[in-house]
């Protein structure tokens, strides 16, 4: 049995039950913690504050049991019957659970509506092989990756914290409870109160991924996903997207219909360095990963172009550190590993078996 005794509000946060209880889905569980918080007066505040967050992190939508019989009273008014659809609910591992009390009774924003309720007031970008640190007016900071850019809103931090990425960043934001910080991307959305995350979402790659180094952020896929996820520290969500058929090759893995998640821990490796925010230290972890999957890191990395003659080569399987190395230095060490050839003429390198 579980211990609630000792909760503080971000582990009633992410209680399934809990979740459940505020958004208003469940009879049982609405019963349940009615019942805990009247035995339980000393964790009342506490309770209250788990309850304020969950508001704020799911957009500040009113309960669904509420919502529901809003929506039956309009429904009755109608003079043609309508028939409610059922909320699709996303599975995802133990760890990891689901706020999806009305997600779809409610119209959130995207990275394209956000451009069009707020006029651009600055645009961060980078190049190839470059990375930039920008502190944003509220005192957060973004360290930004290559190739990537990151807009703010003409009224960032009057009435709003949102920021939309288009490619990799790195973000330290501070603590505003009555501000949420949000980050809008073309896969997903993300709500966050004070905490430390990676995004990485570039277009021209099969997925996109936020990782939590510390605090509390939700994440919400777009595409009819329906569902936002509650990540705790050292979790990290992937959404596999799906590529138009002239750019699927034999080498990526078939992608279904609608965008794939998985749910995972970060990459910890031998020196406590975590693999997917290794570039913020100005590194370049590879883990045990084909040659085709690092392919985009390294033409980001390096300024390049790489393009493989030979398909088993895309698949050669690489373990490898880089920091301070050039380009000829990092693919010395590949070929140690796994032979190949390469050849570098201007910015494209063309490798073979």
């Amino acid at each position: 049995m579980i211990d609630r005794s000792q909760f503080n509000a971000e582990d009633f946060l992410v209680d399934s039950t809990f979740q459940q209880y505020c958004a208003g889905t469940d009879k049982l569980c609405i019963e349940y913690w009615e019942k805990y918080t009247k035995a339980h007066p000393a964790q009342a505040q506490t309770i209250a504050e788990a309850k304020r967050l969950y508001v704020i992190l799911s957009g500040n939508k009113r309960p669904l049991n509420q919502q529901v019989e809003a929506l039956e009273t309009q429904i009755n008014q109608e003079i043609k019957p309508v028939k409610l659809r059922k909320l699709l609910w996303l599975k995802v591992a133990a760890a990891v659970v689901l706020i999806a009390g009305g997600t779809y009774f409610y119209l959130k924003p995207s990275a394209s509506s956000l451009n069009q309720q707020t006029a651009t007031a600055r645009v961060f970008t980078t190049c190839s092989g470059e990375r930039k640190k920008i502190t944003l007016p509220d005192g957060s900071t973004v360290l930004l990756n290559a190739k990537s850019s990151l807009s703010i809103g003409a009224e960032f931090n009057q009435k709003y914290r949102e920021v939309i990425l288009k490619g990799e960043a790195y973000f330290d934001v501070v603590h505003n409870k009555n501000k949420p910080f949000k980050v809008y991307t073309t896969d997903f959305n993300i709500n966050v109160l004070g905490t430390a995350f990676n995004v990485k979402a570039y277009p021209d790659e099969i997925s996109s991924e936020a990782t939590l180094i510390r605090g509390l952020i939700t994440m919400e896929a777009l595409n009819g996903q329906g569902g936002i996820i509650t990540l705790k520290p050292s979790q990290k969500v992937t959404v596999y997207r799906t590529l138009p058929a002239k750019e699927k090759t034999k080498v990526l893995k078939p992608m279904a219909s609608h965008p794939e998640i998985t749910i995972n821990h970060y990459t910890l490796i031998k020196d406590s360095t975590i693999v997917e925010t290794a570039w913020t230290q100005n590194r370049i972890e590879i883990y045990d990963q084909d040659f085709d999957q690092i392919k985009a890191v390294l033409e980001k990395w390096y300024n390049i172009e790489i393009k493989f003659k030979s398909p088993e080569v895309e698949k050669y399987r690489f373990t490898a550190t880089f920091s301070h190395e050039t380009l000829n230095q990092a693919l010395e060490a590949l070929q140690k590993v796994e032979y190949f050839k390469y050849e570098i003429k201007g910015n494209q390198v063309i490798i073979s078996k």
